[in-house]
This record gives C-alpha cells, structure tokens and sequence, in this order.
C-alpha cells in the first residue's frame, strides 16, 4: 500500500507539473489490458493514419495514429498525437483494445512525463470512422455521472484517489486490473447509453480518415 500511495503522488505532482490536471482527467496506475492482451482476438480495424473531427473543416482537432499500417493486434505500439488549435499532446506510445462485454476501451500508454500510467476511452471503431464516447477518459465521465444523477454503480467501490487542484479535481484510479474490468463491464453500458441519447450534453465525439495537404516545396533561391 505504501508504494501505491507513493505512485499516487508521483502522479499526481507530475500531472500538475504539465499542465493536465483537472475534473476532466482521469489515469491508471495499472493498465486494464494486463493479462488479457493476446489471449482473445481483438476484432478492431486498423486505425493508423491522420484522422479529423467530423464536420469541423480543414482548420479542426485530429488525430495521427502512428501505428504499423495494417496493425490488427490486440496491443499496437506507436505514438497517438492531438492535435487542436495549433497545440500538438502526445497521448501514448501504445494502444490497447479490451472489449468489455460488447463496449470496447482503447487503452492508451502515456509518454514522459507521465509514462508508466494509462487513460482509458470508450470507443466505437469502423475503418474509416472512430467515435469516441465525450472524448474524456471513462473514469472522469463516470465519475461527473455519478455526481450529476443516479446511477447503477458506485466508485467507492474501486481504490482511487482524488487530488484537488486550482484548475478541478484528478483522478488516479489504483485499483488492480482484473477488479478494473468488472467494474467497467457493469458501468461502461449507462455510459455508452447516456452518449447514444446525448444526455446531459454527452455524445460521441467522431473523427473520419483524412490525407493531409502536401507540404508546399520551398521556394528556389536565386
């Protein structure tokens, strides 16, 4: 439990450090795919590529999957870059896709400063379109659920910490994984309901495949 408590506050500080924390962010101490990556077959279309945020034109958020083209394994190494507004975040170095009796989380390995910790996003996935339950962490929507109505879980049922900070509140889930799953499994289909019928200004944020401008050659000096 000491180190747990340890982690926790590594996280923490770190978080804070960049920038990230606040009500809208949640992590993982351990990841959820732990034990389980490799022994089903993930049935997830390739997703490497340069993505964009359906109807937001040229100038809107996207999304570039650096994973190997055709990659159709369960776990798939290579950077996960957003890009809005000009400001570019490295989300992970690899992704993972659980699915948790009919819901399906991308997991996604977090970079320096925070590697060695996860996010997890409830998605729904074809070849050309990737929708993603409000763009935030399930954790965090959950937690905001919770908080907002009645609902069919409770996270006090999960070890978890929350750091109160100038810009909200951090999550830093520290349950171990196979507890992780069941509780997503119970509470991930109130989530993906309450996205299906846009309750409480939730929905499924959705990208569609793009191919970017060439870079315009520089001009030939004289």
């Amino acid at each position: 439990m000491i180190n747990r408590v340890r982690q926790v506050l590594w996280a923490t500080t770190l978080l804070a450090a960049a920038g990230l924390g606040g009500c809208t962010d949640a992590i993982t101490v351990w990841p959820v795919a732990a034990g389980v990556q490799g022994t089903t077959k993930i049935d997830v279309p390739a997703v490497a590529g340069h993505w964009r945020v359906t109807g937001e034109g040229p100038d809107g958020p996207t999304l570039d999957v650096g994973h190997v083209p055709g990659e159709h394994g369960t776990c798939r190494g290579g950077t996960v870059t957003y890009t809005e507004t000009g400001n570019v975040t490295e989300l992970g170095d690899q992704t993972c896709f659980i699915d948790l009796d009919g819901n399906l989380v991308a997991e996604i390995r977090s970079v320096t400063p925070l590697a060695g910790f996860y996010r997890q996003y409830l998605v729904r996935i074809d070849t050309d379109r990737i929708e993603v339950c409000t763009g935030l962490t399930v954790w965090a929507v959950l937690r905001a659920m919770a908080e907002d109505q009645p609902v069919g879980y409770s996270l006090d049922t999960i070890e978890h910490t929350v750091r109160d900070q100038e810009a909200g509140d951090l999550m830093v889930i520290i349950e171990r994984p196979e507890p992780m799953r069941r509780f997503l499994a119970s509470a991930l289909p109130e989530l993906a309901a309450a996205c299906d019928q846009n309750r409480n200004d939730l929905g499924w944020k959705a990208f569609e495949r793009y191919e970017p401008e060439p870079e315009a050659e520089p001009a030939a000096t004289q």
